[in-house]
């Protein structure tokens, strides 16, 4: 199997963008943002992670079976990650005593 061949102008740029992401996080955490900070840096985080995966990770240029794993190991992460919110959500619902 031979390894793909990335530019040097690929990872340049992708270390740009993990740098502005980077700053955009630091900027981000200084604000004020209400409830939407934690929303927002998700999001960041959840770019810098796509990019690391794709480019330094060679997913984007890997075998379909490779984007089959990645996307099974989001699935379940997103299933975890509900499953958390749904017990937590779902905690005042029942009354206890002395509450």
């Amino acid at each position: 199997m031979s390894q793909p061949t990335v530019s040097v102008r690929t990872y340049a740029f992708t270390l740009m963008g993990l740098l502005g992401l980077t700053l955009l996080t630091s900027l981000a955490g200084l604000q004020d943002l209400g409830r939407w900070n934690v929303p927002i840096a998700l999001v960041i985080a959840l770019a810098k992670a796509s990019l690391i995966a794709a480019f330094f990770m060679h997913a984007f240029y890997d075998s379909k079976l490779v984007r089959v794993v990645l996307a099974g190991g989001v699935i379940w992460f997103l299933i975890l990650i509900t499953l958390t919110l749904v017990d937590y959500i779902t905690r005042g619902w029942l009354p206890f005593p002395g509450k």
